[in-house]
């Protein structure tokens, strides 16, 4: 009887927490990605940038008038599943890809923002052809496996990988890599905080969606961030997002496309 008393509680850790237990409670548990300007990094302890402005937004409408309050949790990018499957998380607004891959494992919401595959190298290598990077050092964030999956495809062979993108970056600064690979609006990022880099090659692969992870089967959440999600679209969020926050930051390095995915809202 003990032994299934155990297992009952560790089950029931595992199931996400309903819209309503998350309102009774009071608090909504948000997995973000730091040190990803301008969408989220924390400064003097508080966490700041477009994807803290979409959890707000979120959360006041889950919330209304009842007071409640966010919980920010930082994540790498080999976090977030886990974190979610475990129920150590709500919600993960932090430039999460959405592929069949994780789709199998986790759910997603509609997307709200597109990349493609960018390239942060130094500026004094001025590399005009992906092919010259055949043979250099290419490092890649955690698992990356749709980027990692993409150059090898294409024959690169000196791949390797970096626990953070703080970490990558400092491998392209000090020497130790030649290319580091990620979605363009993070590595886009990089060339404008150092002007030392650039990113020659911003539109590699396909293009992907970023979308809100939310634990599998956990309907009504999902639904309502959905939801929400379009009606800020047709409150003109995301807009004021790109002409307030994203233009000024990028300064023209990154296509207005990869913001405004206003035709998709449009469709539902």
């Amino acid at each position: 009887m003990k032994l299934l008393f155990i297992a009952a509680l560790f089950c029931a850790a595992l199931f996400a927490d309903s819209l309503d237990q998350i309102r009774q409670n009071g608090v909504i548990r948000i997995g973000v990605r730091d040190a990803h300007p301008p969408l989220c990094e924390s400064n003097g302890g508080k966490f700041e940038g477009f994807e803290i402005d979409l959890a707000n937004a979120i959360a006041k409408e889950i919330f209304g008038k009842k007071e409640g309050k966010i919980e920010f949790i930082p994540l790498s990018v080999n976090d977030r599943i886990p974190f979610l499957e475990a129920n150590k998380l709500d919600l993960v607004i932090g430039l999460f890809s959405i592929t069949n891959e994780r789709k199998r494992k986790i759910d997603f919401s509609l997307p709200y923002l597109s990349v493609n595959l960018g390239v942060l190298t130094r500026k004094a290598d001025a590399f005009t052809d992906i092919a010259q990077l055949h043979d250099k050092k290419i490092v890649f964030e955690g698992d990356a496996t749709v980027a990692e999956k993409f150059f090898k495809t294409k024959g690169f062979k000196n791949l390797g990988h970096c626990a953070s993108a703080k970490e990558c970056y400092e491998m392209i600064r000090n020497g130790d890599a030649d290319g580091y690979i990620n979605d363009n609006l993070i590595v886009l990022a990089y060339s404008v905080i150092d002007d030392t880099l650039e990113v020659p090659f911003k539109n590699l692969g396909p293009s992907d969606f970023i979308g809100i992870g939310v634990q599998k089967d956990n309907k009504e959440l999902l639904d309502f961030v959905n939801a929400e999600l379009i009606k800020l679209s047709k409150e003109g969020f995301f807009k004021k997002a790109y002409e307030q926050s994203f233009d000024p930051f990028y300064r023209g390095t990154a296509d207005k496309k990869y913001f405004l995915l206003d035709g998709i809202y449009n469709m539902l």
